[in-house]
């Protein structure tokens, strides 16, 4: 459910109206992914990567939180943080 809530805000917020509203360049939403089967909540301790960078494939973006541990987030494309 927590994906598909995910999902749902995630192509609400890349509509195009919103966009084309955005003072951003053209961008996608990275949603936070369950980084283990029992996840159900997760909060971001620390950027690995500051708003304006860029960063590769495999580089790790964040430090994600959860109720048993923290746990990296890697890049999955190359990409640059337009926003935190």
């Amino acid at each position: 459910m927590m994906m598909l809530r995910m999902f749902q805000a995630q192509r609400a917020a890349s509509s195009p109206i919103r966009r084309w509203l955005s003072a951003l360049p053209a961008h996608q939403v990275v949603g936070l992914p369950a980084l283990s089967p029992t996840m159900s909540s997760g909060v971001i301790a620390s950027w690995k990567v500051s708003e304006g960078g860029s960063y590769a494939a495999g580089d790790v973006i964040c430090e994600v939180e959860t109720d048993k541990a923290t746990v990296d987030f890697e890049a999955q494309d190359d990409g640059i943080v337009a926003k935190i």
